[in-house]
């Protein structure tokens, strides 16, 4: 029998969960999964980041990022910023997070917008 990437990754993940770390990590754990799959995944991660599981997540998705209590951003191997979310929503958070990566390519560009 053959399974999807999407399968195979949720697999990993349930394997990964089932263990309880102390630390979960996860490497881009939405990135084989639909829109669906996604959301019902990081609902999982709500629930056992609620209680006490800490989770670190590596992900290029803003979507998934804005659902954690913190995100570090890194550039070059160094720490670029952070944002915590405090009492944001996940829509401030992803607001925040798109306005930081904006910021990152820009500066990668060598160009930087200024509000004159």
């Amino acid at each position: 029998y053959e399974i999807s990437g999407g399968q195979k990754q949720r697999v990993a993940v349930a394997r990964a969960i089932i263990t309880n770390p102390e630390i979960l990590l996860a490497d881009e754990p939405t990135g084989a999964l639909d829109s669906k799959s996604s959301a019902a995944l990081l609902d999982v991660f709500d629930d056992i980041n609620d209680r006490g599981q800490t989770i670190l997540m590596v992900t290029h998705s803003t979507s998934a990022a804005s659902r954690a209590k913190r995100v570090l951003f890194i550039k070059d191997g160094i720490l670029y910023n952070q944002i915590f979310r405090g009492d944001k929503t996940e829509r401030q958070m992803f607001q925040e997070i798109s306005d930081t990566l904006t910021v990152m390519a820009s500066e990668v560009s060598g160009y930087v917008q200024t509000n004159e």
